[in-house]
């Protein structure tokens, strides 16, 4: 029953990703990361959301995105970067590979578990926080 909510998934990211296309690839970071809204994204919040990211496509809930769960994944993704051009794509890729199965199964299994999604949000933090204030922020995605 689980699987049968991908589709639905894809096409509400595809919908608010169409959107958020007349915005930056800062303001739609900031939309979905900074959860208390104040402007800075943090660490404890980039844990967090990853966190309900992986819930979100981890579809039989055995806490692991196998291959087939990272299909769905990555088409998400990849929307969110299609929906911009030259630079602000760039930036939008950096956000997405940060999330890859890549860079995320850091054991080299082939599937990536909760803790092991998890643990990559420090790294992914310090690659975003361009300018080391220790928050994630509009300045940091400023061209």
């Amino acid at each position: 029953m689980k699987r049968h909510l991908f589709p639905a998934v894809l096409v509400l990211t595809a919908t608010a990703t169409a959107a958020l296309a007349q915005t930056t690839p800062g303001d739609q970071f900031m939309q979905s990361w900074d959860l208390d809204g104040n402007g800075a994204a943090t660490l404890e919040e980039l844990r967090e959301m990853r966190g309900n990211v992986f819930m979100a496509f981890d579809a039989d809930q055995n806490d692991i995105l196998d291959a087939e769960e990272y299909v769905y994944f990555d088409e998400a993704r990849a929307n969110d970067v299609a929906n911009y051009e030259a630079e602000q794509r760039d930036q939008m890729q950096a956000v997405a590979d940060g999330m890859s199965l890549t860079a995320s199964d850091t054991n080299g299994d082939g599937v990536v578990g909760r803790e092991e999604f998890l643990a990559g949000t420090e790294g992914w933090f310090a690659d975003l926080d361009t300018n080391g204030d220790g928050v994630i922020t509009l300045d940091d995605f400023a061209m």
